[in-house]
């Protein structure tokens, strides 16, 4: 009697081993599926709202190469008002001196 008892038992973990098993993938099927479903859900949905704003995503590297650009252009420009503003600094030097040397001369008449 308690071999048909130990035998009952091991059968009935057994089933319930099996039952538990199969209901856990089935969970986990289930909870995979819908997290799946909710990230694609919510991927496609900001990329919609994203594009329809009038997103795009090459615009910031557009928008930089654009500042770049201009920055190498104010550079380019300073460089020749600087290269200008050497030679006018010869020119008032000169002029400076000349101007000076006349007040010497007016001073020793």
């Amino acid at each position: 009697m308690s071999a048909l008892l130990i035998i009952f038992l091991v059968v009935v973990f057994f089933f319930l081993f099996k039952f538990t098993a199969a209901f856990t993938a089935i969970v986990a099927i289930v909870a995979g599926t819908t997290i799946i479903t909710t990230l694609v859900c919510v991927w496609q949905g900001t990329a919609y709202s994203l594009k329809a704003s009038g997103y795009k995503p090459n615009r910031s590297e557009q928008t930089y190469r654009q500042v770049d650009a201009g920055l190498k252009q104010i550079v380019g420009d300073l460089q020749e008002i600087r290269s200008q503003l050497e030679e006018t600094e010869l020119h008032l030097q000169n002029l400076e001196y000349l101007k000076y040397a006349r007040q010497d001369r007016n001073g020793e008449k």
